[in-house]
Formats: structure tokens, sequence, C-alpha cells
């Protein structure tokens, strides 16, 4: 269905350089999420010298304490931007983002430091349900390519994080200088996403194609959604999600280093080529997403995670190995987010894309937040063979909860079956 062009965001599309810049600002904002809160495992053993910390389980969680700030907030914030002006929200959510980044430099005990990490989350929270549901309501019928690639600049922060941070830490020798490096780029770009999103266009709420909404959207209850059985599994699905995704982040770098005795560069090497190979397949899955739909993709994906889950660590690793592994599993669990998302999208209407994102999004990175605590001290008290182990029982879950959904799209495009024709007497056959 085609928006009604006297919609508020429809002049958008008669302002094609307007609309592509709005996007590639986000598209930055949102890769620069990995670096800003992904910079601390990198340099994890450093900072964790920096101010006095030993213990492997609090470290882990100080690498993964934004998420719960996020997934505290997310639940939230995504109804908010569907209320309120999506180009606001974004600018608003990157600039404190960006500004509690800058402030953790300035921490020197571990309660600040946590504290800091967390704020820094609430930004996120505030940012991300309004990018996605910008993204998913531009072109409906494209969600997934769109979701899939654009949710993929998250891996491409992923993959320049290693590179940048150690750069910025070596030049200085300071723990503090990547903090401080990417909170000022990113309140320079707040300031770019609010002067683009200003004006009467209304640049973030443009909505160029619009999907009919499923027979079960519920318009008449605010809160009917969330119940919704396919609602129920997928949040389950992102709940395994955040656990893996980031028990994986969080922890990958330090066992490199630790059990494998790789150098920081190694290891950072490693990091980086698993985030560009996760980013170069985002296209696909997102384009296959489309076309096969969401259930059966992440079925898909969510097999193949589930086969290398255990040898990422349990498994002796050269160099080239631990690429091999870390790149496809990243890359197949990793998915699970943009296509997560696009999934939990179909279910919704045009007005509530946020809320949905939110609430699928929100609920894997409150998970999320202490995937580091729950994976170091997996790896603390039972070795990280163990840890491997864990993370096949988790992506088990995630293939059982998505293959018990229904795709209401997929269901929508199944050809009706034809209405048996009336039987005609005998007498009537005779004539």
């Amino acid at each position: 269905m085609t928006h009604d062009p006297t919609d508020r965001g429809s002049t958008a599309g008669r302002r094609p350089a307007h609309l592509g810049l709005a996007v590639v600002l986000i598209a930055i904002g949102f890769a620069l999420l990995a670096p800003t809160r992904i910079d601390i495992a990198i340099i994890l053993r450093e900072v964790m010298h920096g101010i006095g910390v030993t213990s492997l389980a609090a470290a882990g969680l100080i690498s993964t304490a934004t998420l719960v700030g996020d997934g505290l907030v997310e639940v939230f914030c995504g109804h908010f931007s569907d209320r309120w002006s999506r180009g606001g929200t974004l600018a608003i959510g990157i600039a404190l983002f960006s500004l509690f980044s800058a402030l953790t430099a300035l921490a020197a005990s571990l309660p600040v430091l946590y504290l800091m990490r967390i704020l820094l989350g609430v930004g996120q929270a505030i940012f991300i349900p309004a990018y996605f549901a910008f993204l998913g309501g531009i072109y409906g019928k494209r969600r997934g390519l769109l979701l899939g690639s654009l949710g993929g600049m998250f891996t491409i922060g992923l993959a320049l994080n290693p590179i940048l941070t150690e750069s910025m830490f070596r030049a200085t020798g300071a723990w503090q200088t990547p903090f401080i490096g990417y909170g000022v780029f990113g309140l320079v770009l707040a300031l770019c996403i609010y002067l683009v999103g200003r004006g009467k266009s209304r640049i973030y709420d443009t909505r160029l194609h619009e999907l009919p909404p499923p027979p079960d959207a519920h318009p008449e209850s605010r809160t009917a959604w969330l119940t919704n059985r396919n609602m129920l599994l997928l949040l389950v699905t992102m709940a395994c999600w955040g656990l893996t995704q980031y028990g994986f982040i969080g922890i990958f770098v330090t066992y490199l280093r630790t059990a494998q005795h790789f150098t920081l560069g190694e290891a950072a090497g490693v990091a980086s080529i698993a985030g560009w190979s996760a980013f170069c397949f985002s296209f696909i899955a997102g384009y296959l997403s489309d076309h096969i739909g969401r259930r059966w993709s992440l079925l898909i994906f969510g097999i193949i995670a589930l086969l290398l889950a255990a040898p990422l660590f349990a498994l002796p690793q050269t160099f080239w190995s631990a690429v091999v592994f870390a790149s496809i599993f990243q890359a197949a669990n990793g998915t699970f987010y943009p296509i997560g998302i696009a999934y939990a999208q179909d279910f919704a209407r045009a007005e509530s894309l946020g809320a949905h994102t939110g609430a699928v999004s929100g609920i894997g990175h409150l998970v999320a937040g202490f995937a580091g605590l729950i994976a170091g001290s997996i790896a603390a008290g039972f070795g990280y063979a163990a840890l491997g182990w864990f993370f096949v029982a988790a992506s088990f879950v995630m293939v059982v909860t998505i293959a018990l959904t229904r795709d209401p799209r997929m269901r929508a495009q199944a050809p009706a079956k034809p209405e048996p024709e009336p039987l005609r007497s005998v007498a009537g056959a005779g004539r």
C-alpha cells in the first residue's frame, strides 16, 4: 500500500538527497554505538588495571553494563518515539550517549564506571527504537534489506572499534583517550542530525511505502500486541540473543588473549575481521528475509550459530581458525538483531513501529547487559569450554522459539485456496 501523499513525511519522497543525507547521518550514528559501547572490551585489561579491578566477572560486567541502562529504558522509549518528534529523539539519544562516553574517562572507581556506562546506555535506548522505526517505515516491502544492511552498520563499528581503540590508546598510553574521542565525535554528529531534521518536512517520519497491518494487530488495544503469541516467542528469542551475542563480544577478545595467548593486536585483528564479515553478510540476510520470510531466515542462521557455538571456545585456536569461527558465528548470530526487529515490525501497524522495536530490542539489550557477567562467571568457574556449551544451549532455545512463530507476511502472501465447485445433481449433469 502506498502511503497518502499528503502525509507529513511524504515530501521527503520528492527530495531524495535530503532523505539520503538523513539516512547517512543516522547510519553513522548507529555505527558509532559499537565503538563507543564496546571500546571498553578491547582495552579491558588496561581499564581493570587503571581502576584496580581484578575480578574477571566484574570485568565482564563492565564490558556490557551499558546494556543494562539500555534495556531498562528502551522498552518505553520506542513508544515515546512513535508519539514525539522522531528527529528530536534521534538527536537527543546520540547526544546523551556521547556525553556519557566522554564522562567515562573521569571514572576512577568501579561504581562510578558502572554508573557512567549505564547512563551511556540510556542515551542509546533513546536512539535505537527511533532509528529502526524510521528505517522500517521508509519502504515496508524491503524492510528486511533496509534493516539488515543499515543494521549492519553496527558491525562496521565493531570492525573499526578494535583498530581505532587500540590506535588511540597506543598514541597516548591512556585508557581514557578512546572514550573522549568517540564522545566528542558523537556530540558533533548529534548536532548534524538535529539540523537535518529541522523544518516542516519531518524527514525522519518519511513513509514511501507502507505495508497493510497484519490481521492480529489489535488496533483497539494498546497492550494486546505485547501478549501476542508471536511477540512473546520473539521476546524469548531476543533474550537468548542478548546472552550469546554480547557474551561473545564481551569475552572473546579476552579469551583469545588469556587462554589462547594471542597478542592484543592479533585478538583485535580477529574481532575486526569478524565484524567486517558480519557486515557483508547482513545485506544477504536482509534480502533473504524479504523473499523467504523472517522465520525461515532466522531458522537457518540460528542452526549455523548453534553448530559453531561450542568450537569457538572448546578447540585450540590459530589466528585464522579464530577468524573463521568468529566471523561465521558473529554473522549468523548477529543477524537475529536486525531481522528480529524486522519480524517484530511485521506484527505492527505503521504508527507503532517504534513500540514494537523497543520491546524486542530492549529485552535483548537488558539481558545482554548481564551477558558479560554471566560469561565471565562461567569461564572463571568452569572454564571456557563450559561457556561454549552454554552458548549451545541458548542457541538451541533461539531455534526452537523461532520455529514456533508464524510469519504473518508469508501467510498473507500465500495464494488463497480455490473454492470447490458446487455439486450438481445427477439429473442436472445429464442435461
